[in-house]
């Protein structure tokens, strides 16, 4: 994380029991601001351990997403305790614990990368109540295919195709992969007809959940691969063009994807309706 970290004020009424009766917040409480220390200063002095995540792309993108998730925390909650009104510190004895025994005890950056995915997963659920429903954002707009769609700002975009027909993106860990694209009906194919590849490889027959409207499909399914979502938009009626929302992520980080996919699948949108894109 880049930044010292602010001090914050938590309301224990915006977390789960479950929270509660661990003694989670109770412990965060106790320590106040002590333990919360600053980030990993890639510019200064580091650490055997700071070395290993300022050298690495991939670790340095997931501690910033760590650092946002508590930013959001901090001001979601606004940081008053509903009961006392004394200020907690969400960087607190939990958060300086995992970092002692489970960060810095780390030997190499394979044993980091698995560090920080799971504490990310871990206070993304043991936090979600104070956590805002939906994802910092980014929007994105394709000329032309004539389409629109809000993917998680921490999504690492690839390299845009020449054609422009779209865009995909990835996780800093590389754990979730989301492409949204357009194509055109040179087949003149339908939605069941252009979604059928997708639908074979669920493990499940019907997929678990698929619904259909005249201009529209979803489906979402368990793979061998893991977890797909797959939203696809008819534009131009048949014989035009189909917009794909594709989704996919490990089975084991559903609770740790669903608010994004969620976001996406209900942003996505043509802003040209009528037209095509040949």
């Amino acid at each position: 994380m880049r930044s010292q970290a602010r001090p914050a004020r938590l309301s224990p009424r915006s977390f789960p029991r479950s929270i509660l009766r661990s003694g989670l917040v109770g412990a965060v409480c106790a320590l106040g601001t002590v333990g919360a220390r600053a980030a990993p200063d890639c510019a200064g002095i580091r650490d055997r351990v700071e070395t290993l995540i300022c050298a690495d792309p991939a670790l340095t993108r997931l501690d910033e997403e760590l650092r946002r998730l508590f930013d959001r925390i901090v001001g979601e909650t606004r940081g008053v305790d509903g009961e006392t009104g004394q200020a907690i510190d969400t960087f607190g004895e939990d958060h300086a614990r995992w970092r002692a025994r489970v960060r810095d005890a780390c030997p190499d950056t394979a044993c980091l990368m698995r560090a920080y995915t799971a504490r990310i997963a871990q206070v993304r659920r043991d936090w979600s109540r104070a956590l805002p429903d939906t994802p910092a954002l980014r929007h994105v707009v394709n000329a032309r295919f004539g389409f629109s769609v809000d993917v998680p700002a921490d999504l690492v975009a690839e390299p845009p195709p020449d054609n422009g027909d779209g865009q995909a993106f990835r996780s800093a860990d590389g754990h979730l992969h989301l492409t949204v694209s357009g194509l055109n009906d040179v087949l003149d194919q339908d939605l069941d007809a252009v979604v059928a590849a997708d639908r074979k490889t669920c493990l499940r027959q019907p997929p678990e959940y698929a619904a259909r409207k005249p201009g529209w499909i979803v489906l979402s399914c368990t793979t061998a691969a893991g977890i797909l979502y797959r939203k696809t938009l008819l534009a131009g009626g048949r014989g035009g063009a189909f917009v794909t929302l594709r989704v996919r992520y490990p089975a084991a980080e559903q609770a740790r994807w669903q608010a994004a996919v969620t976001a996406a699948a209900t942003s996505l949108r043509l802003t040209e309706p009528g037209r095509s894109a040949r």
